[in-house]
């Protein structure tokens, strides 16, 4: 029985050190790929970059976990291959848009295997986002929804609903340890400052952004991340290595951590955010929602917004302080690896138990 996982392998770069670190950053610039090389079949074991950012930490924790108890195969989620699935393999990944890669010639073919399942960021506030994905849930035995409670209680009201019962939701972790406490003052009221870390993409809700923070002069507000410039925010930069020592510049100047996503399905910026002992304020469609530790945000009332901004810059600082530890609490005993993991593996459990016979989900082992 073997496992066969298809996520996003992070680039040669990350896993190259020593005397063969140079010859594969070249080969990675000229364009080559490993494929389904050894190195990355064994749980990745060749990985040095910390912290690792998602979606590269979802595959090495996952596949980690996954190897140390079955034999796991990891392909690259846009790898055009066809892999070599038994009948009493499982197929697990993120479904990709191109028909020819791995998940998609898997879960189109009609060979057995024990279970196929899907595991990828739920969220359909964009639809066109992610509507190729339907007939693959549809044809899933499970699909494990790494996305905040707002997006699952809402699913029955979105293009997911057709694998309403199937769908697992999976919190996103982090590893705190890679993400030291280092917010544990703030500045006075009236001088306190707003950072946002992410791109400027539709469903990061930047013009809510924009009219929100621009409503906001006379704070600091700060944001670093790809795209065009957002109005009201001054861009720190486009990318940096957000070592202990850098934020802990940002937390001398800026006290909160904002995000107003309109379609997000549980980004790692919140919870890196929170280990660093920020408070949060966001919108529920950041996938985070009802938690008595954030500061809630809404996509359409940005008069609203101002005001629950400016209740934070004004609050005692012992408040602040308290929520900033509860945040890091969080994120130590429940956004955890271990959790996010293991209720992976406890999904697929029914299937490692089961019979392959009387499964309907696989692929060819040649021709798929």
């Amino acid at each position: 029985m073997t496992v066969h996982f298809a996520y996003a392998v992070p680039p040669l770069r990350y896993r190259s050190t020593g005397i063969w670190a140079k010859p594969r950053r070249l080969a990675e610039k000229a364009g080559m790929r490993l494929g389904v090389e050894p190195s990355y079949r064994r749980g990745l074991s060749e990985v040095h970059v910390r912290p690792l950012r998602a979606p590269f930490s979802i595959t090495c924790h996952l596949s980690r976990f996954l190897s140390q108890r079955i034999p796991t195969l990891v392909y690259d989620w846009g790898e055009r291959v066809c892999p070599p699935v038994e009948p009493d393999d499982i197929v697990l990944g993120h479904p990709h848009s191109d028909p020819a890669t791995v998940i998609q010639r898997v879960f189109r073919s009609e060979v057995k295997c024990r279970a196929k399942a899907l595991i990828f960021p739920i969220h359909h506030g964009i639809p066109s986002i992610s509507t190729f994905v339907v007939p693959l849930v549809e044809r899933a035995a499970v699909v494990f929804g790494i996305m905040g409670q707002f997006w699952h209680e809402t699913i029955g009201n979105s293009h997911y609903a057709v694998g309403k019962e199937k769908i697992v939701r999976v919190d996103m972790a982090v590893d705190a340890e890679e993400y030291p406490l280092v917010k544990t003052s703030f500045n006075p009221p009236g001088q306190r400052g707003y950072l946002y870390i992410g791109a400027n993409r539709p469903e990061k809700g930047i013009e809510v952004m924009s009219r929100t923070m621009s409503r906001m002069q006379g704070f600091p507000r700060g944001w670093i991340g790809r795209g065009e410039e957002i109005p009201g925010m001054q861009r720190l930069a486009e990318h940096v290595d957000l070592t202990p020592e850098f934020v802990r510049g940002l937390a001398q100047r800026y006290d909160f951590f904002v995000n107003t996503s309109v379609s997000d399905a549980n980004p790692t910026t919140i919870l890196e955010a929170m280990a660093w002992g920020f408070p949060v304020a966001c919108t529920p469609e950041s996938g985070y929602h009802k938690m008595p530790t954030i500061m809630t945000l809404s996509t359409s009332d940005i008069e609203g917004n101002v005001r629950a901004l400016l209740e934070l810059q004004h609050a005692p600082e012992e408040r602040l302080r308290e929520i900033g530890a509860a945040n890091r609490r969080l994120v130590e005993e429940h956004y955890t690896w271990e959790r996010f993991c293991s209720t992976v593996w406890a999904g697929l459990e029914p299937y490692l138990e089961a019979s392959a016979a009387g499964h309907e989900s696989g692929c060819p082992q040649h021709g798929c």
